[in-house]
């Protein structure tokens, strides 16, 4: 193989290693509630799921100008799913935000929201 094959072979073996790692970001794949989502009831708990596991570093419920911080247990191994309790909530539109930690070390921050009609 000459130097330039050699070179073209080295780079892409590289670049798809690279790739692979950098696509190992904890992404939120779904939760429940589900961003945007209108609900009749009050749910008691907010269920993340991740991609790829990662440890939850921050959760925060917002409403109304005012903020709900909700307890996350920093000692817990990293997961892919996540599933903590929420206060009673009145009808109104919240925002949860989130903070993680990936197995890669990257930080990694999201929020989704929800209205809760109160029919």
């Amino acid at each position: 193989m000459n130097g330039k094959r050699l070179l073209l072979v080295g780079s892409t073996i590289a670049s798809l290693l690279f790739a692979g790692h950098a696509l190992a970001h904890a992404m939120l794949e779904s939760s429940s509630p589900a961003n945007h989502a209108v609900l009749n009831a009050a749910p008691k708990t907010i269920n993340l799921e991740f991609g790829h596991p990662t440890k939850l570093t921050k959760l925060k419920l917002l409403s109304s100008g005012q903020e709900t911080p909700l307890t996350v247990d920093l000692s817990a191994p990293a997961s892919t799913t996540f599933s903590l309790p929420l206060p009673a909530l009145k009808p109104g539109t919240y925002q949860v935000k989130w903070s993680t930690l990936s197995a890669d070390g990257h930080a990694m921050t999201g929020s989704l929201s929800f209205t809760l009609s109160g029919n």
